[in-house]
């Protein structure tokens, strides 16, 4: 049995040498095989995370999107984001706000003492479904029914999705009761 055992071994060997594969190649293979596998379980584990926060949570995790954050506390608009969606909400990064506050020449102050105000600009970045990327894409020409009750338009050109005149940059940060997509301005509902 051992005679048997070595035979294959050295005929499996000759083989490899044979086909010109270096078992150390063989080796680093696995390795990377192994670590694209554990990178892939990493992201599904960061994903899976994700899915037990809520909207709120998932907006705190990305780090630039604090102003809005800020905001609906500001608004008392907070808890209304802990409930069971769905939601799905267009939020401004800081440096967006930051534009818009030049722009408008109001201080971050300013805008959050203005309750009525905010809670309309804020409102305006919110529709209560759950559209994720793949939905949005497919909504050129249409609008959002938005939480405050205004109508937000969506274009799409090829890999551009704008809503109103933000662009959406990052897409599909999933939360336990909605998603989030990420936009570049702080859209202004119109005057009614």
């Amino acid at each position: 049995m051992k005679t048997r055992f070595a035979l294959l071994i050295t005929l499996l060997g000759l083989l490899i040498a044979a086909c010109g594969v270096d078992a150390s190649d063989t080796t680093t293979e696995a390795m990377d095989d192994t670590s694209t596998t554990a990178e892939m379980m990493d992201d599904t584990a960061t994903t899976a995370e994700m899915m037990d926060q809520d909207v709120l949570a998932v907006a705190t995790a990305e780090g630039d999107l604090d102003t809005f954050l800020g905001a609906l506390e500001a608004a008392g608009m907070m808890e209304d984001f802990h409930g069971e969606g769905p939601f799905t909400l267009f939020i401004p990064t800081d440096d967006a706000f930051s534009a818009y506050l030049e722009e408008s020449g109001m201080s971050q102050e300013e805008l959050f003492a203005g309750t009525e105000m905010l809670q309309a600009i804020l409102g305006y970045h919110v529709v209560t479904m759950m559209e994720d990327s793949e939905m949005v894409m497919g909504m050129d020409g249409q609008t959002f029914d938005t939480l405050n009750g205004a109508p937000l338009d969506v274009t799409v050109d090829g890999e551009t999705v704008m809503v109103g005149d933000a662009t959406v940059v990052r897409y599909d940060l999933s939360a336990s009761n909605g998603v989030i997509h990420v936009i570049d301005t702080v859209l202004i509902p119109p005057q009614t």
